[in-house]
């Protein structure tokens, strides 16, 4: 972090890769043209990636390349502009979204509730996609992401949810042209499931099962037979 942490005084954390290193493996991503991830939660570790990018090239390189953040839970309001102009993809993970009694005592109640500040992002049209790192169930973080007990101004939608996990999700690996939607000439990647997503009460939503689910026009799961 840039400052101290609220229950350690004068610790700000670490980073695991020194800036020189940062701008070592961007250098190299340039010279390959391959898309650089960077595991980041605290802001120290955004500013040095963003600082780092706009040293070593233009914002039209970046954009091509899909700079992704995995985590990315200090990309606040301040630094949205940024991100969207260097074509960051920020890849977020609902689970983190619970843990609401740390984050307060860890950065203090103002820095807390200014992170994870997802509604922001995905309003601004930075790229955004979901992971899980945490529980493999889909709905249960879609349950998280649209009640958010961290920063719950920042929820999501439902359909922001599922649009994130599917086409967001989709274009951070740069298979848009594959997958992520349900259109004629994608992969046949789709889900037939047990109750309506969409209209659910929220604490239903992980309950939701698969009845049939097919990848690639091929059916792996079917129990509506």
């Amino acid at each position: 972090m840039n400052d101290a942490y609220t229950d350690r005084s004068g610790w700000t954390g670490r980073l695991n890769l020194p800036p020189a290193d940062i701008e070592a493996a961007l250098r190299r991503a340039l010279g390959a043209a391959d898309q650089p991830m960077f595991h980041i939660a605290g802001d120290r570790g955004v500013d040095a990636l963003f600082s780092a990018m706009e040293r070593l090239a233009g914002p039209e390189r970046w954009q091509a390349l899909r700079v992704r953040i995995e985590h990315g839970e200090f990309l606040t309001p301040a630094r949205i502009a940024r991100a969207k102009r260097l074509g960051i993809i920020n890849v977020q993970n609902p689970s983190h979204f619970t843990i609401r009694d740390e984050m307060r005592a860890r950065f203090g109640v103002e820095r807390a509730e200014s992170a994870q500040s997802v509604k922001s992002l995905v309003e601004a049209g930075v790229p955004f996609a979901l992971g899980s790192d945490g529980p493999m169930n889909p709905f249960l973080n879609m349950m998280f992401a649209i009640t958010h007990p961290n920063n719950p101004h920042q929820a999501l939608t439902r359909e922001q949810v599922v649009t994130a996990y599917t086409a967001g999700s989709a274009f951070a690996e740069f298979a848009e042209n594959d997958k992520g939607r349900l259109a004629a000439g994608m992969l046949a990647d789709l889900a037939v499931l047990t109750q309506d997503i969409f209209t659910v009460p929220a604490d239903r939503l992980p309950a939701t099962l698969s009845a049939l689910t097919m990848i690639n026009g091929r059916v792996v799961r079917n129990t509506l037979q």
